[in-house]
């Protein structure tokens, strides 16, 4: 079933949900309909409802400021591309590398972490970039919430929803 893109009162958006919550948050006045989608009706008994294509809350929620940091959001940030070899892969089959390994002090955090596959992660080892000629292609950084947002956006979901973000220059 499609989602929606749910957005707080400020246009900003927040998170995709299913059209059960859709229409929970509309028919408890919490949320407004901006536009739906074309040719999906919801039909109860009685009644005929036109699918949420994207949602505004009444209320303003504090912008999200950061990404989580986790393996997932590391792979999605990477676009699931080892960054030794440049070879794009599954999740189950990349690793987390520390840039500046954990046995000279380095961090587990956004800035020293990138995807690698098994093979680059096994001959970096615990060498720095320098000592053993492997750099990653892109230098690590925290990626901002709204860009994380739309890479985890299937191909299909960023179809329905490419010609609303060009629109509103998101």
């Amino acid at each position: 079933m499609q989602q929606t893109l749910l957005l707080d009162s400020s246009y900003y958006p927040l998170q995709m949900i299913d059209w059960k919550k859709a229409l929970t948050l509309f028919f408890t006045q919490r949320a407004e309909v901006v536009e739906h989608h074309q040719d999906v009706v919801i039909r109860s008994p009685n009644q005929e409802y036109q699918l949420p294509k994207v949602m505004r809350l009444f209320c303003k929620i504090k912008k999200i400021q950061s990404v989580k940091f986790n393996r997932m959001n590391v792979f999605y940030r990477d676009n699931f591309t080892c960054q030794y070899c440049a070879g794009k892969f599954k999740s189950i089959e990349l690793t987390l590398d520390h840039v500046y390994p954990k046995s000279k002090g380095g961090k587990s955090n956004w800035i020293n972490i990138v995807s690698a596959c098994h093979d680059c992660n096994n001959k970096k080892a615990d060498k720095l970039p320098r000592d053993c000629g492997m750099h990653p292609l892109k230098k690590p950084k925290e990626p901002q919430w709204i860009a994380m947002f739309l890479l985890k956006l299937s191909h299909h979901e960023k179809h329905i929803w490419s010609d609303w973000f060009a629109s509103k220059s998101l």
